[in-house]
């Protein structure tokens, strides 16, 4: 077999790696796509050193670069909210490089590796030197992210939801349980930024309440065919000390009317092309929302 056979086989093996590790980080399983990430990196990075004879020069230079940015991309899921890593929206530009690796220059990579290693060497540093402001950090959680009341131009209607409660049969159990609320264009990208709520400070029975107000950024009018929002509770897990997510519910355009709704819950992980859709329970559990529709 020639050195090309081999080529076009790892080419084709890692582009569909790749693929199924941006998969899994989109649908809200880091700890799978941290692994997928990992795996694929090591072999880049034999492949780019100088023993190996299958690729040139210039392509070991990108296939190190690949590396780098998968690396990077472990980190930003091993520490989420933080500046550290990259977006997986950088990362899935990658993707083309991959796999048209051999007509491709180190030049033109599409993600400024210095730049990313640069900004989590920062958040390195400036985390180890304020170590001690742990209790900060906690505070941010409990006060979430959420964007204040966008301005309406021309009279377009801008929605606010009120995310009331959720029911979950063991709601008492969860620790530091927020909902992100993010609004997503039919392919799962995302159309204006994610919000976090604070954390659900009262569980009465079934029930997390958070009883807060979040501001869509766009108005309705604006979002193309076949968005959705999209609703996550997410919670921390103290054994693996990460974030995980434990239901999902949806609406689409033609659910948005003014007054309550519940919402079915789903079993992660979250799709956001709404293609597998799985009930987290039969009981009559839901999230609680109330819309209104400003203009």
């Amino acid at each position: 077999m020639s050195f090309l056979d081999d080529e076009d086989k790892l080419i084709a093996a890692w582009h569909k790696a790749f693929e199924r590790c941006t998969d899994v980080d989109l649908w809200g399983q880091p700890l799978e796509a941290i692994d997928g990430y990992q795996r694929l990196s090591k072999q880049l990075q034999q492949c780019s050193n100088v023993d190996c004879q299958i690729f040139t020069d210039e392509q070991k230079k990108i296939l190190s670069k690949i590396s780098i940015c998968l690396d990077l991309r472990c980190k930003a899921l091993q520490n989420p909210g933080s500046i550290e890593g990259i977006l997986l929206d950088d990362l899935k530009k990658i993707g083309n490089t991959l796999q048209n690796i051999i007509n491709q220059k180190s030049k033109d990579f599409p993600v400024d590796v210095t730049a990313a290693q640069i900004q989590s060497q920062t958040f390195n540093g400036i985390k180890a030197q304020h170590s001690s402001d742990n209790e900060d950090d906690r505070q941010e959680k409990v006060k979430g992210s959420l964007l204040p009341k966008p301005v309406s131009y021309g009279g377009l209607p801008m929605l606010t939801i009120r995310v009331e409660k959720i029911g979950l049969k063991d709601a008492v159990s969860y620790i530091d349980p927020v909902i992100t609320v993010s609004v997503k264009d039919a392919s799962g990208s995302d159309m204006t930024a994610p919000q976090d709520t604070p954390i659900a400070m009262n569980k009465e029975g079934s029930y997390l309440i958070y009883n807060v107000d979040v501001f869509v950024q766009k108005c309705i009018d604006s979002l193309p065919l076949g968005f959705a929002i999209f609703f996550e509770l997410k919670h921390y897990k103290p054994k693996k000390k990460d974030v995980s997510t434990k239901c999902w519910a949806f609406m689409e355009k033609d659910e948005i009317k003014e007054g309550q709704a519940a919402l079915e819950l789903y079993k992660k992980p979250t799709d956001f092309k709404r293609k597998k859709l799985n009930l987290l329970t039969v009981k009559p559990l839901y999230l609680h929302v109330k819309l209104l529709i400003n203009i």
